[in-house]
C-alpha cells in the first residue's frame, strides 16, 4: 500500500491549483488511460465522448496473491473538463471523479471498496492508446496477430476484412497496437495484438 498521507496532500495541492487557476477548455480525448504503481498494480480507464456525455469503463489489477481485480462502468456529463460518474451497475455509494487534462486524467475514488476501487488507485492516468473498449471491424485486407505489440512477433494467423473483434479493458492497448479477441463461425477463440490502424470502431 502506498503512503496515503503523501497521496492526500498531492491531491489537495492539485485541487487547489486547479481551483485558483482558470482551466482552459480542452477537447476531451477518447482513449485508454493507465496508472501503474511501483508494486506492479495498475488501473485502466477507457473514456468515450458523445457530445457532452462521457462513458467510462474502469479496470484495476491489485497484483496480489488473491488475483483481486476491480471494475466500474459509468457515465456522466462533462462540465469544464470535470466528470462525476454515475452507474446503473455498480455500488450507488461509490463516487468516481475525473478531471481531464491534455493526454492525462486525474481520477479519484471515494467509498468504492465494494467495487475494489480504493484510494490506492487515485492519481494521474496517462493516455496509452486511442483504442476504447468495444467491438471493431477489420478494414485491412489482412491483419496479422502478433504475440506482442511489435512488428517482430507476427504469427501465422490473421483476420480478414469484415471480421469483427472486441477489445476488453483487461487486455492491452499500447500506442498503435491493441489486444483483441476474435471468435470464428465454429466458436473457436483467437486472441492477440493487432494494429489499431487495421480496425474501425463499430
Amino acid at each position: 500500500m502506498i503512503q496515503r498521507g503523501l497521496l492526500t496532500e498531492f491531491f489537495r495541492l492539485q485541487v487547489y491549483i486547479l481551483t485558483i487557476l482558470p482551466v482552459a477548455l480542452i477537447q476531451a480525448q477518447d482513449g485508454t488511460y493507465k496508472l501503474k504503481k511501483k508494486n506492479g498494480s495498475y488501473g485502466l480507464i477507457s473514456l468515450i465522448k458523445n457530445q457532452n456525455i462521457m462513458t467510462a469503463e474502469i479496470f484495476t489489477w491489485w497484483n496480489t496473491p488473491s488475483a483481486q481485480t476491480g471494475s466500474y462502468d459509468g457515465h456522466g456529463v462533462l462540465i469544464n473538463n470535470r466528470l462525476v460518474l454515475k452507474s446503473d451497475e455498480n455500488n450507488p455509494g461509490c463516487i468516481v471523479k475525473i478531471l481531464l487534462m491534455d493526454h492525462t486524467i486525474i481520477a479519484t475514488f471515494e467509498k468504492c471498496m465494494t467495487d475494489h476501487l480504493t484510494e490506492d488507485f487515485n492519481g494521474m492516468y496517462r493516455k496509452i492508446s486511442d483504442a476504447t473498449v468495444g467491438d471493431y471491424i477489420v478494414t485491412a485486407n489482412r491483419s496479422f496477430f502478433h504475440s506482442n505489440s511489435n512488428e517482430y512477433s507476427r504469427q501465422k494467423s490473421y483476420l480478414i476484412k469484415g471480421d469483427t473483434v472486441s477489445y476488453q479493458l483487461h487486455g492491452e492497448a499500447v500506442g498503435d497496437w491493441v489486444f483483441v479477441h476474435y471468435r470464428n463461425k465454429n466458436g473457436n477463440d483467437t486472441s492477440g495484438h493487432i494494429k489499431l490502424i487495421d480496425l474501425k470502431k463499430l
